[in-house]
């Protein structure tokens, strides 16, 4: 059997439906023929050349990525801009694009979920913003802080004490310093994030709450994996003959 770009959009709209977006994202089928029959998948966090070479060696002609392109209008297609030059690369070399994005952020399991596995917590309670809370295995901030380093490959700022003992934490992936207050109010005592303001950290930590910051893509780059991992269990469930490969392209951490 083979299946179609349109087949692996319905596909990712079950697990993570495209209608729970935010208004401002730009997701969906953003490049080449929803009618193409899919070869190989290629999810990423996001689209840059690397990735698109990637593509073409594993044989993919379909690639899903986290972050969208196209966020703005464009009046042109030119290749001597960077978005219009992968743009145009993906056309001539009948490679599809698919985005996930804010949907994929509010999906159970989604990019949280990713994040707060990695990080080992416990009895993980999910809230309606996409943030996790859970119960951390290291009870002192100092070592919860090294134990994320470690899994998530990236140095990790810490705003608080070393020796502060913790026993709830937060996560969210990428930009979510703003919702540091919804942790708070979830009673935890850490929260983690892919960026956070050294002003809503330092509020943060006077209002009796730990913030570390993780790094966006080092906070997002899990749930590639599982999106990986959603798609090709829902095409060998229909008995599609399709690989699905993970991006071995870190640009950033």
């Amino acid at each position: 059997m083979a299946g179609t770009v349109m087949d692996v959009y319905r596909m990712i709209d079950e697990f993570a439906p495209f209608e729970r977006a935010e208004e401002w994202d730009n997701v969906g089928i953003l490049a080449g023929s929803a009618d193409a029959k899919v070869e190989a998948i290629l999810c990423a966090l996001e689209l840059n050349p690397m990735v698109i070479e990637e593509a073409k060696r594993l044989g993919a002609n379909l690639i899903v990525t986290h972050h969208p392109i196209l966020f703005h209008g464009r009046k042109d297609l030119r290749e001597d801009d960077p978005e219009g030059r992968m743009l145009c690369e993906l056309v001539r070399d009948g490679i599809a694009l698919i985005a996930a994005h804010t949907n994929f952020d509010a999906a159970r399991p989604g990019v949280n979920d990713a994040l707060a596995a990695r990080l080992g917590l416990r009895n993980v309670e999910a809230l309606d913003c996409g943030m996790r809370v859970g119960a951390p295995v290291e009870r002192a901030l100092g070592a919860f802080c090294e134990m994320a380093a470690w899994a998530l490959g990236g140095p990790v700022r810490c705003y608080g004490k070393p020796e502060r003992e913790i026993r709830r934490v937060a996560v969210l992936g990428g930009a979510g310093g703003n919702y540091a207050p919804i942790a708070r109010a979830a009673g935890a005592d850490v929260f983690l994030t892919g960026e956070i303001s050294h002003h809503r950290a330092w509020d943060a930590w006077l209002s009796g709450m730990c913030a570390l910051e993780a790094g966006h893509a080092a906070t997002e780059l899990p749930a590639v994996e599982l999106l990986a991992e959603g798609l090709q269990k829902a095409a060998d469930g229909v008995q599609w003959k399709v690989r699905v490969y993970v991006s071995a392209v870190e640009l950033f951490r």
